[in-house]
């Protein structure tokens, strides 16, 4: 739709100021030379909203030339700074065809013309304009120094060329520059994520106006020299770089594969620092920003004293901190588990399901004084009502359990809750390994008839094969699940195909691929699980011919795939292939060139 350029200049020239925005936007209606006269016009307008519409209209005025060219005038008006600023936002809306303009005006404008254009090259980062950008870090001007420095944090978005080139001169300007130009440059290599040497950024962080932003560049450099400066400045009397160099240290020894050894380095003074010691525990209790409450429960860990249990505990209930409450507790060390543990037992059930999961990584030495404490904790939460809680105990028990767990854990493996039963099982596998002797003789007592006793028996059967049997029963291991198959109950014929797998071979393969003809779904699929484990893809392939239940075609087609994943099987490929040849069906194809290759697996079928 085109408009007369008469009523949109009578629109323009209006005193309402209203009427001038509209006009402003149907300038972009308006064909030819007039549309960037009437732009001009709105642009130069006394109401900011007037020039803002005109701004988001230059896109879309034609000719596109003209319209640069006018721009440029417009940044080159010294007296109407409300036009200077129109034209820098209108240029940056138009995109690429902008930085031609930008650049000149850069070397040819007055100072406040210049820094206009940083502006502009800031909005459309583009590798011309981080070149003049370069360039500029030498104007003659300060803050034109200053400015250009500042745009080119924005460099990356340019591509890697381009925020390589900006890197090189803003590490250049952080040493040879004066203190504004240094403070814009070290601000945009932290949005560039620049890692800047240690002995580079060391004096800065002496320097009160470039303390903070070098805290934060310190963290990137991962020097132990580096980390142990970042430490002192928590007590700083600045809570700003108080606080940007607790959450840096933080991250810096989460992240750091040395961790003991700079631990060893910093703990001792960390804790010989009165200041910061206080301040890093007011801020546990702080209800402020959550990633510097984080930090300060992480980095409390470090004192390893009982008296910041309740506060680490407390973390962990809340979600916005709980990763780097976790992370405290484990700086703490398995000597927090007694506190932890009766800390959390009065706790929300995710708080108590949190401090049991955290047994598996804190563990004591099974012979230690704590083990036989914390043990007696996490067998009591077995009886909790929360299912997530019995959950966290059971999993905590196949870390630490002793072989007196076996039957600890024994009742829970036929839960009727799905999540208890399958972490049992999990737990009593785990234990069984772990005892065979112990796990072998609970299972000489127990009964086949009892659907409960044959479905741990099978567990504990799967589980102590290959760990020596000095009773000679294997042959009878085999001859009971090869029986417990044909099982009444479904939980003992799913546990007899687990085991099977366990043990593997041929005639053990064999076996499971029987209870492919299961009536009941759950077997079918454990036994496919079971059969890409075993790595035979013959019977999962068979599996595919009149199967019309989805899910066992798709639990078949992804063994298939795992089957290969791990490890090249030329028995199996061929198989795969030959089957590929004679199925019709494309999504089966689909799945079954995805198992041959996976990294291919968007390919259309040949």
């Amino acid at each position: 739709m085109t408009a007369e350029p008469s009523s949109v200049a009578s629109l323009l020239d209006d005193p309402d100021p209203e009427a001038r925005r509209q006009g402003a936007q149907r300038i972009s209606e308006v064909e030819g030379a007039l549309a960037v006269s009437l732009l001009a016009l709105a642009l130069a307008d006394v109401d900011w909203r007037v020039r803002k519409e005109g701004a988001a209209v230059a896109a879309s005025v034609v000719p596109r030339d003209k319209v640069l060219a006018g721009l440029f005038d417009a940044m080159s008006d010294r007296d109407k700074v409300g036009l200077r600023n129109a034209a820098v936002e209108a240029l940056v809306l138009i995109g690429t065809d902008s930085v031609v303009v930008a650049v000149r005006a850069l070397a040819e404008l007055d100072a406040d013309g210049r820094k206009l254009a940083a502006e502009v090259l800031a909005g459309v980062p583009h590798v011309d304009g981080t070149r003049a950008l370069v360039r500029a870090l030498g104007d003659l001007d300060v803050n034109v120094r200053a400015a250009a420095a500042e745009a080119l944090g924005a460099s990356a978005t340019a591509g890697e060329g381009a925020r390589t080139l900006a890197v090189a001169a803003l590490t250049d300007a952080l040493v040879n520059g004066e203190p504004l130009g240094r403070l814009a440059a070290l601000h945009s290599l932290t949005r560039l994520d620049a890692v800047l040497p240690w002995e580079i950024v060391a004096p800065l962080t002496r320097d009160p106006l470039l303390r903070r932003h070098a805290i934060v560049a310190a963290a990137r450099t991962r020097d132990p020299s580096a980390i142990v400066a970042l430490t002192a400045a928590i007590g700083d009397s600045s809570l700003a770089v108080s606080h940007e160099a607790l959450v840096a240290v933080v991250e810096c020894l989460a992240a750091e594969e040395t961790f003991d050894a700079l631990v060893r380095e910093i703990r001792a003074p960390f804790r010989a620092d009165v200041d910061a010691v206080l301040r890093v525990r007011s801020l546990t209790r702080s209800p402020g920003e959550p990633r510097v409450r984080g930090a300060a429960l992480a980095m409390v860990g470090l004192l390893s004293d009982r008296d910041d249990v309740p506060e680490l505990v407390r973390g962990l209930g809340d979600k916005d901190v709980s990763e780097r409450a976790e992370l405290g507790l484990r700086w703490f060390g398995p000597a927090v588990l007694p506190h932890l543990l009766g800390e959390g037992a009065t706790s929300s059930v995710s708080v108590r399901a949190a401090t049991l999961s955290l047994v598996r990584m804190l563990a004591p030495r099974r012979d230690s004084p704590a083990s036989d404490l914390v043990l007696a904790t996490v067998r009591e939460a077995l009886g909790d009502e929360s299912v997530q809680v019995r959950v966290a105990a059971i999993s905590a028990l196949a870390a630490l359990g002793s072989s007196l767990d076996l039957a600890t854990i024994t009742p829970h493996v036929t839960s009727p809750d799905a999540r208890v039963s399958a972490s049992a099982a999990a737990a009593l596998t785990t234990l069984a390994s772990r005892y065979p002797s112990e796990a072998r003789a609970i299972t000489a007592s127990l009964t086949f008839d009892d659907p409960a006793a044959a479905v741990v028996a099978c567990l504990l059967r799967g589980a102590t094969a290959g760990h020596g049997d000095p009773t000679g029963s294997a042959a009878a291991d085999q001859s009971f699940l090869r029986a417990a198959l044909d099982h009444d109950d479904v939980r003992v014929r799913r546990a007899a195909v687990d085991a099977l797998a366990a043990i593997g071979g041929p005639l053990m393969a064999a076996s499971v691929a029987l209870a492919l003809a299961d009536e009941e779904r759950d077997v079918v699929l454990a036994a496919i699980r079971a059969l890409g484990i075993m790595r035979q893809a013959e019977p999962l392939l068979a599996v595919l011919d009149g199967e019309e239940a989805p899910a066992v075609v798709a639990a078949a087609l992804r063994a298939l795939a795992e089957l290969l994943a791990g490890a090249d099987d030329p028995v199996a490929r061929a198989l795969i292939q030959e089957r590929l040849q004679r199925e019709t069906d494309p999504l089966v194809r689909h799945a079954l060139m995805h198992a041959l290759n996976p990294q291919r697996s968007g390919a259309k079928s040949p």
